[in-house]
């Protein structure tokens, strides 16, 4: 991601953004530019996707993709590979284009922001009341994190590694296998290219 311009406060990110060609994210007063997907980005949130769509809606909750925002906090604005909401939808305005209330949330992990969504923005994600858990995919090899917000408002993060694991997700009272997370990836041609 690359910063963009000047300091822009959240109704002048939002105004923007709604008439932008190309999505941004924004915190902190910063649009930072996103870039591309790699096949085995779309694969990988494809395949999870289709994985949660139907156990989503049977508990009403709503699977929804990366074409839509997510208002973190009142200057943090972002766009998930994947966003889970269970209920009603709750949104910043009347645009109808911002959720205010993810319950789950799904990052697949690039080369170029890996570091930036383990760190700065998974702390951001955890500070939205309404989020019960993180999910964090990388793409170079059979590794998922899930982040379960606890009774106290502590987290719990469990690794699950290998194609044979089963990532369990509490938030949502389901398994994913990390077979089908990564059905159709082969992972010595992204080490092989890279």
């Amino acid at each position: 991601m690359t910063v963009l311009e000047k300091k822009l406060t959240p109704t002048e990110y939002l105004t923007q953004e709604r008439l932008a060609e190309f999505k941004s994210e924004y915190i902190d007063g910063e649009k930072l530019e996103m870039a591309g997907a790699s096949i085995e980005h779309d694969r990988i949130t494809r395949n999870l996707w289709r994985l949660l769509d139907a156990p989503a809606e049977a508990k009403d909750c709503e699977v929804f993709t990366a074409d839509i925002r997510v208002q973190l906090t009142d200057s943090r604005f972002v766009y998930p590979d994947l966003t889970v909401v269970c209920g009603e939808l709750l949104f910043v305005d009347a645009q109808v284009d911002t959720l205010a209330n993810p319950t789950v949330v799904f990052e697949v992990l690039s080369p170029s922001t890996e570091s930036f969504d383990l760190g700065d923005k998974s702390r951001l994600y955890r500070q939205r009341d309404s989020l019960l858990s993180l999910v964090l995919a990388a793409q170079d090899r059979p590794w998922v994190e899930v982040w379960t917000r606890g009774s106290t408002d502590s987290w719990l993060v469990r690794e699950f590694s290998g194609l044979n694991a089963i990532a369990e997700l509490p938030a949502l009272k389901i398994t994913l296998p990390l077979a089908e997370i990564y059905r159709r990836i082969e992972f010595s041609a992204i080490i092989t290219a890279e």
